[in-house]
């Protein structure tokens, strides 16, 4: 019988793996990757995940197109990619946010790490996912490091 613990699912959002790669200082957010990376943790995101990160990162750090294309690939070398089927509309305010609770629903995730704190974060948990900024996902799960 198996007794190794089951790798925890997690969704992260886009302003999480923004400030992982756009500030790769020994952050939160990069302690999270790193976690993946290590195979710690599974992270799960969408291509809708994956297409607003680039573009913020075109868009507010001047990314070009050779760069992006590295992050893509470094970045599906250690991430699992999730198309969701589940369509929402919880949040009114950010329809955008409704595509990261969709990715964390159909991934069965454990958690949604997230740095949203007007919409997402306030929500608290949901359909059992719970969520969680980066520092209480480390605090919670790695309090070790």
């Amino acid at each position: 019988m198996n007794h190794e613990p089951r790798l925890q699912r997690v969704v992260v959002d886009t302003n999480v793996l923004f400030s992982a790669l756009a500030l790769p200082a020994a952050s939160p957010p990069t302690k999270i990757l790193d976690l993946a990376r290590l195979g710690k943790i599974e992270i799960i995101i969408s291509p809708f995940i994956l297409g607003e990160l680039e573009k913020n990162l075109a868009g507010k750090m001047a990314w070009d197109l050779e760069r992006l294309a590295a992050a893509r690939k470094k970045l599906k070398q250690f991430l699992t990619m999730l198309e969701p089927k589940s369509r929402l509309g919880i949040i009114k305010r950010v329809d955008a946010d409704n595509r990261i609770l969709e990715c964390a629903l159909d991934a069965k995730a454990d958690a949604l790490v997230t740095g949203n704190l007007k919409d997402l974060r306030p929500l608290g948990r949901f359909e059992g996912i719970e969520i969680l900024t980066p520092r209480e996902f480390l605090d919670k799960y790695f309090p070790n490091g």
